[in-house]
């Protein structure tokens, strides 16, 4: 990967980054001069990506202006939604005089989906899904599990505990999350690591899914009924995920998972919490639809 803390570089080499960041599946944010008035240390058509760090590649003129945009191209790159933010480069974001116009766009487009569990279910999960508009990242505490995994076009993957994934996780303004992991206990850990991390950030995942039968979501359910954020959360979550196809091979549970997940992203189901069913019930009502 090219990155360069700011300085230009050659136009060759910043598209060859972008085409390695899009063949890898890594979110990143190209921000592009598209006008410029007076006095400006860019021209139009100057260039730079900025990566999920904050490191960048190229630069649209240093300085305080450009510390904005990285801090605007974060936002994009966490909403997944193009912006033009516009820079006057005197006062406090610079001394030219003149006025820069920025178009941020995503490198990579899609919803980002999160899988905790490289087993049978995640991995059709991603080779269902390989068409759709989802940016995968598969997360899973077993090294090995990941390392089956390289080599997935546009996967992305993440080494992670139930303990350290607070830590690690960002949410997204807009995505999804299915959890499918191991066994139900370390279902019930992730979980809690889950909404540990959406309390810290102030926010939550559009879509949050847990593979489970009827016994083990009443399992989940008594888990939590303790706390008052996590118990919210589990009303509103999509458990047990998947709509109700009478799913049984894993190819068929990952159609009924990716279904739902992108229904639900598109507005056209309600969320959990605004259905009225009783646990383990799955009753899906299209928005402004009949029951």
């Amino acid at each position: 990967m090219i990155k360069n803390q700011g300085l230009t570089t050659a136009e060759g080499d910043l598209f060859q980054a972008l085409a390695d960041m899009a063949s890898r599946g890594e979110p990143g944010v190209l921000a592009t001069v598209i006008n410029t008035r007076l006095s400006t240390p860019r021209h139009p058509g100057s260039k730079m990506i900025v990566y999920s760090d904050g490191s960048v590649t190229g630069s649209v003129g240093g300085g305080r202006s450009e510390a904005k945009v990285i801090e605007e191209a974060l936002q994009v790159m966490s909403d997944g939604e193009c912006r033009t933010l516009k820079l006057d480069l005197k006062g406090g974001l610079g001394v030219c005089g003149g006025e820069m116009d920025i178009f941020l766009e995503p490198v990579v487009r899609g919803i980002q989906f999160l899988v905790i569990g490289a087993g049978h279910i995640g991995r059709a999960v991603l080779e269902l899904g390989s068409s759709l508009p989802f940016r995968f990242t598969v997360i899973d505490d077993r090294p090995e599990a990941l390392l089956a995994l390289e080599g997935t076009g546009g996967v992305r993957t993440l080494e992670s505990s139930p303990a350290d994934l607070p830590n690690q996780l960002d949410i997204p303004a807009k995505g999804a999350l299915l959890l499918a992991s191991r066994s139900h206990e370390l279902d019930g850990d992730f979980l809690q690591a889950v909404f540990a991390a959406e309390q810290a950030q102030g926010r939550h995942f559009p879509f949050l899914g847990v593979l489970a039968s009827q016994p083990k979501a009443r399992k989940l359910c008594s888990r939590f009924a303790g706390d008052p954020f996590c118990a919210k959360r589990m009303e509103q979550i999509q458990l047990p995920v998947g709509l109700d196809l009478a799913a049984e091979t894993p190819a068929e549970i990952a159609l009924s998972i990716l279904a739902e997940a992108m229904a639900v992203l598109r507005g056209v189901l309600l969320l959990a919490d605004e259905q009225e069913r009783p646990l383990g019930v799955r009753l899906h009502r299209r928005r402004g639809g009949p029951t």
